[in-house]
């Protein structure tokens, strides 16, 4: 199952990129949609994220982290 999802990630990466260079802003935020989800289900079951995959949901990653220390006290 976990490389059946990196499959379709995969898959999900190179429509995104086409739907980029045809300007489809519709059909690029519904595969958005779906392979944030796939990305989801990928975590969920231990499996590694290919970075770019995760780069184009998740832009600014590093921000996820800060924000956790963000209300530590010191």
């Amino acid at each position: 199952m976990i490389e059946a999802l990196k499959n379709r990630i995969v898959e999900l990466e190179k429509a995104i990129r086409e739907a980029e260079a045809s300007a489809d802003a519709t059909a690029q935020k519904e595969l958005l949609e779906d392979l944030e989800r796939h990305i989801e289900e990928l975590e969920a079951r231990g499996g590694k994220v290919p970075a770019e995959a995760l780069h184009l949901v998740r832009p600014d990653g590093d921000s996820e982290v800060e924000d956790q220390f963000d209300n530590m006290p010191i």
